[in-house]
């Protein structure tokens, strides 16, 4: 597995680096992960405030989805990833 050059968070930000990197190395190969509702919500749980806030959303997975990658948007630091430039212009 090649690890791209760039971390990317969200899908429409990292598919250009995707096809760029296949261009360049037509062998490559990339893993693909992403983490649903399903998952995301136990985690907010655990995670306390302010990101627990996000669990009264329940039942409105896009919802809590949505308000997650903005608040990441809306919070980069050292401490969080800033790959994602989203919603951040």
């Amino acid at each position: 597995m090649i690890r791209l050059s760039e971390n990317q968070l969200f899908h429409s930000h990292c598919w250009k680096h995707i096809e760029r990197e296949a261009e360049k190395n037509p062998n490559a190969t990339f893993e693909v992960r992403c983490i649903n509702v399903d998952q995301l919500l136990p985690l907010l749980e655990t995670f306390g405030p302010p990101l627990s806030a996000f669990t009264a959303l329940r039942g409105d997975g896009e919802g809590i989805v949505a308000g997650v990658e903005r608040w990441l948007c809306n919070n980069k630091s050292d401490m969080l990833v800033s790959w994602n430039i989203a919603m951040t212009a």
